[in-house]
């Protein structure tokens, strides 16, 4: 029941990533309003939530990564 979940999570981190990248690179127009949402912010956030789900994929897939790693090399 993991592999749906993360899957899920990493097309949502993935769209959301390309959307905010998108909309972060869009000129501003010239108003007086605020802007609400720093899309720079949410491309850096989003792309890390995609890191995390991606290496939680890898890990399910076998691929083992954290301390374990580390330690095999003196660490």
């Amino acid at each position: 029941m993991e592999w749906p979940i993360t899957f899920a999570f990493i097309a949502a981190f993935g769209a959301l990533t390309a959307f905010a990248g998108w909309k972060s690179s869009q000129p501003r127009k010239d108003s007086l309003r605020a802007r609400w949402i720093s899309w720079p912010v949410v491309t850096l956030f989003a792309g890390c939530l995609l890191l995390f789900a991606v290496i939680h994929a890898a890990n399910l897939w076998g691929i083992h990564t954290g301390s374990r790693t580390l330690s095999k090399y003196g660490g």
